[in-house]
């Protein structure tokens, strides 16, 4: 047995093992994995879990904390409740060699709480990579929820989607002025044809009397020059107070601290990004 499928058996069974803490909805739910699991029993099952589960939010074992972590270490930072472990089980429980039919068919019927629940389920998948297509196309939902489950805190963006998705992806989650910094391993993926669309992004803007979301200029920091570098300058003049940051920060990058007030370099240099990105939400949802 492969050392990926001895961890994904392993946090199977230490999710029934949590469930089963639940008294009688955890009786069942064992039941059901020990039955033939084929994809009848799935989808009933599957549809039956939030009966049988609370809903309430789920005080983690340190087991099973560490299991999740292996995979996606910003697992927690996002809310799981008791019914969406079982779903987990559900599919993990899925033989690996049928599960990619299986899915894609809970996909195309789900409700909205179901979608957010296989998404930010994918990262723990035995063979993940194979969901790559389902991915990137719920990238293209306008449900916001559903868009957060994908893109924030979820670690198979940076671990499965190529550089074009994975710019699309970010792309479309600063148009829909979702808080990247809570995108798992960002600057990671920094690229400068991400700098480059970015960029074009906020020309258009402008060009449309828009403000652009200060936290835009993260993906430029380290790729700008030319046009991009007077850009920052100019957002560094007319932008709001955390853009001005945020665009300093980029032209400090370039070796351009001279270009703006002595001032603005020092609150620059001594704000992170995920700080300006806090501040941006912050902004938001007041």
């Amino acid at each position: 047995m492969k050392e990926s499928d001895k961890q994904a058996q392993a946090l199977k069974l230490d999710l029934v093992e949590f469930c089963a803490t639940r008294g009688d909805a955890g009786k069942w739910l064992n039941e059901k994995l020990n039955q033939v699991f084929d994809e009848r029993t799935f989808f009933l099952a599957f549809g039956m879990a939030p009966k049988k589960f609370d809903r309430e939010s789920v005080v983690w074992s340190e087991a099973l904390k560490t299991r999740l972590r292996e995979v996606n270490p910003d697992f927690e930072k996002v809310v799981w409740t008791l019914d969406e472990l079982a779903r987990l089980a559900m599919l993990l429980h899925l033989p690996a060699n049928g599960n990619v039919a299986t899915i894609e068919k809970l996909v195309g019927s789900a409700d909205r709480r179901e979608l957010v629940l296989v998404y930010k389920s994918m990262p723990f998948l035995l063979n993940a990579e194979a969901f790559k297509w389902l991915y990137a196309d719920g990238i293209r939902t306008n449900m916001v929820d559903v868009f957060d489950s994908i893109v924030l805190h979820n670690s198979f963006a940076s671990e499965y989607l190529d550089e074009a998705a994975w710019n699309q992806m970010v792309l479309k989650a600063i148009f829909m002025e979702r808080p990247i910094f809570k995108i798992y391993k960002l600057d990671a993926r920094k690229n400068d044809s991400l700098a480059l669309i970015l960029h074009d992004f906020v020309k258009e803007r402008w060009a449309a009397g828009r403000l652009v979301s200060p936290e835009l200029w993260r993906m430029i920091d380290g790729f700008a020059s030319g046009e991009m570098l007077e850009s920052a300058r100019k957002e560094t003049e007319s932008g709001t107070d955390v853009a001005k940051i945020a665009a300093a920060k980029v032209l400090l990058g370039a070796g351009m601290g001279e270009s703006f007030s002595k001032a603005l370099a020092q609150t620059a240099e001594k704000t992170s990004w995920d700080s300006i990105g806090e501040q941006v939400l912050a902004l938001q949802e007041a």
